[in-house]
């Protein structure tokens, strides 16, 4: 039994969409790997955080235009770090939970489509089954 050229179409576009979801399944676990060190830097980031402003300096242990000064810049470093932790890392997983909800939309689509190139391949079989036996 040779194969048609409507087969041989089909199986080329199967092939291709079973590839486009393979790779669309490798982006999600890659993605998944950035997402949890990214919640494994902002964890850090907040436990590093704290010591920023530890000890806490008082008036009494230290004083001047040189304490004034330094604890400007740690109030910048904790500034800058809750910037950093709560809104850009916030950001960036938010980014990353679209992207893989994009994926994982794109990977049921071409599933379906799989499925109706499997369907076609199949009737076009017992189409040509059918005419070697008619």
């Amino acid at each position: 039994m040779t194969i048609s050229g409507a087969i041989i179409g089909y199986k080329a576009a199967l092939y291709s969409l079973k590839a486009d979801t393979s790779i669309k399944k490798e982006q999600i676990i890659e993605l998944n790997m950035c997402r949890k060190e990214i919640k494994e830097a902002k964890w850090a980031m907040s436990d590093a955080s704290k010591k920023i402003t530890h000890p806490d300096l008082t008036s009494h242990t230290w004083f001047g235009h040189l304490a004034d000064t330094f604890d400007d810049i740690r109030d910048e470093m904790a500034s800058a770090s809750q910037e950093i932790k709560d809104v850009q890392l916030t950001n960036l997983l938010n980014r990353i939970n679209e992207k893989i909800s994009d994926l994982t939309s794109d990977i049921h689509s071409l599933e379906h489509e799989i499925h109706s190139v499997e369907r076609k391949i199949e009737k076009e079989k017992q189409k040509q089954l059918e005419e070697k036996r008619g």
